[in-house]
């Protein structure tokens, strides 16, 4: 067992290294090796490929096509390890369309709360806001110091500025309050000390923060969802953006969100980078159940 100061100390190390070999090398390559390693890591690694098959099995009832999981994940690694080294128009590049862009152009200049999952890779979707001109802050978990660093390289290279998800909240509703831009939030961030909602997603129950929700009731400003999928393995990515809503309650916030994202998840699943077990065995309070 490699001892967890040293683990983070060699993630920090092959992060660094990998940055460097990218922007050597260049994305034929970097694509190439982690096309390659993405069809042992399964294999490797028990304890995601148990949790993306049974991902699969909530969701859909089969198992098929859960390898490319892997192989999707590791393309968008591939993606966002080139980040540091190319201009704004290598990455609208890999934009082949969004659909409902009009919807976050009608916010450009105002704020609005973005809710989005971790379908395909957060930072480059991210980045692919900062580079279409809508900037504003996204809230992540923060490792090490050293660590995050590295990983601000990737996350804010063209513009949407990395918060700390721990006390947090107060400064997103600030932040919104002001009028200063969009707030992005990945839906298993928590923002708020609650537990969170328990919802029914294909054949079980999961838990989602409900911190979105709070910020819209608090600051009146709308929600929107919207996520982002690459059409093939280091390919280019298609967007995908709701209309808005200023949900009257939390369990209107919540009910609202855990349907679109059921739909998305059910229709993406290979493209959906949860690699642990978050399935409930049963719901736990029955009262906070949507």
């Amino acid at each position: 067992m490699i001892p967890r100061g040293l683990r983070k100390r060699l993630i920090v190390y092959s992060l660094r290294v990998s940055n460097l070999v990218a922007g050597y090398t260049g994305y034929g390559f970097v694509c190439s090796a982690l096309k390659g390693f993405s069809r042992v890591h399964p294999y490797l690694d028990a304890g995601r490929r148990k949790a993306v098959k049974k991902n699969f099995l909530m969701l859909r009832g089969s198992l098929e096509g859960w390898e490319r999981t892997f192989h999707y994940y590791w393309s968008t690694v591939a993606d966002s390890l080139m980040i540091p080294h190319v201009d704004e128009n290598w990455l609208k590049a890999k934009l082949l369309r969004v659909e409902g862009l009009e919807e976050l152009e009608r916010f450009r200049g105002k704020p609005l709360i973005v809710i989005s999952a971790h379908l395909g890779n957060p930072d480059v979707l991210a980045n692919f806001a900062g580079v279409l001109g809508f900037k504003g802050v996204a809230v992540a978990e923060v490792p090490s110091g050293e660590w995050f660093r590295e990983f601000l390289k990737i996350r804010e290279r063209f513009g949407v500025k990395i918060i700390p998800a721990k006390k947090s909240y107060q400064r997103l509703v600030d932040y919104l309050r002001r009028g200063e831009g969009f707030v992005y939030l990945v839906s298993d961030r928590l923002v708020t000390k609650e537990r969170g909602a328990v919802v029914r997603m294909g054949k079980g129950y999961r838990r989602i923060p409900t911190g979105f929700a709070r910020l819209s009731l608090e600051t009146g400003v709308p929600i929107l969802f919207g996520y982002g999928v690459p059409v093939e393995p280091c390919g280019k990515y298609v967007g995908f953006i709701s209309p808005p809503v200023k949900p009257r309650s939390l369990e209107e916030g919540i009910e609202w969100f855990a349907g679109l994202l059921e739909t998305a998840v059910k229709e993406w699943t290979d493209r959906w980078f949860v690699f642990q077990d978050e399935w409930l065995d049963r719901v736990d309070g029955r009262d906070d159940a949507v």
